[in-house]
């Protein structure tokens, strides 16, 4: 599908392809070579997950949240139109608002916001992640909180069976080498009843489909997968999952889009990101007219938002 691909978000060394299953029933694309185990962590030398641990104070930062919030809120009248701000509101906290406070386990919590999130909700959380430094940063923002924090993997976690009320991965799935031994530890340790909420790039995407090798959902190398909606479907099966919902969102694609974009620009001026999250005005507004377009356009293509979303209840 794609062919000697390099890291132009991060910086991580190598060349990749991209190879996709054939079957429409499938969907699937993958990475080709797969990293093996002992460079995985090569890859998340730098990342987004780590947090900032210094805020710098002065006129950029003032600027840079002066400028974010003048566009957040011209943003609310179209996204509340469209349906997208209840969306949104789903997005945060993991569509786990319905259910009674309980006990959950966010796999790749990154920095930890989500965690906060849910214990001002009244949840007892437990936050996982392979990343050291993703773990200090939890560690850092939230840790008079007394979350548990714990650096590594859900296998060698070995939690008891029936543990967790809900499971959350927030762009997790892509990154493991194996997503069915993923979900199927995940049923072992919900509790009956409890829920499972995994979101991830969806490769049959609007998005997807305008900036092909550029688009942001194929973070090249870290994602080891990326799955279309039939694919999502069959894994969770697999898992031994019954309860299973799958459905696409647009309710973040302008963040996808701006990304894309961003990845497109650098590629034209050879260049590479390395991860800024420096905001351009223009960018901005364009990817928000995209996301608005993707909303309409999921009403007769229900499969093309940037984000796939799968629920499976145990």
């Amino acid at each position: 599908m794609y062919r000697d691909q390099e890291d132009g978000l991060f910086g991580a060394p190598g060349k990749w392809s991209i190879r996709k299953c054939l079957s429409i029933q499938c969907g699937l694309c993958w990475l080709d070579p797969v990293p093996i185990e002992e460079d995985m962590h090569r890859l998340y030398e730098v990342y987004y997950t780590h947090g900032q641990k210094f805020v710098q104070p002065g006129i950029k930062a003032w600027l840079r949240h002066t400028l974010v919030s003048a566009y957040e809120s011209v943003k609310l009248v179209p996204l509340g139109i469209l349906g997208l701000t209840a969306e949104k509101r789903q997005f945060s906290t993991m569509f786990l608002s319905d259910l009674p406070p309980g006990r959950v386990l966010d796999i790749g919590c990154g920095d930890g916001l989500l965690l906060y999130q849910m214990h001002l909700k009244g949840w007892s959380v437990i936050g996982l992640d392979f990343d050291r430094d993703a773990i200090e940063a939890a560690r850092e923002k939230y840790g008079k909180f007394g979350f548990e924090l714990l650096q590594t993997d859900l296998m060698s976690a070995r939690f008891p069976d029936n543990s967790f009320d809900a499971v959350t991965m927030n762009h997790v799935i892509e990154h493991v080498p194996d997503p069915i031994a993923l979900l199927a530890e995940v049923n072992r340790i919900l509790k009956p009843g409890g829920r499972l909420v995994s979101i991830t790039p969806n490769v049959q995407s609007w998005g997807h489909s305008l900036f092909g090798e550029c688009w942001r959902g194929l973070e090249i190398p870290r994602h080891l997968q990326i799955l279309s909606l039939p694919a999502l479907t069959s894994c969770a099966r697999r898992a031994a999952f019954t309860k299973i919902e799958v459905k696409s969102s647009a309710a973040r694609a302008d963040m996808i889009f701006a990304g894309s974009y961003a990845i497109r620009k650098a590629r034209e001026s050879g260049t590479r990101l390395r991860g800024s999250r420096d905001i351009e005005l223009l960018r901005a507004l364009r990817s928000s007219m995209m996301q608005y377009r993707e909303a309409i356009r999921r009403r007769s293509h229900a499969e093309c938002g940037e984000e796939a979303v799968l629920i499976c209840h145990k």
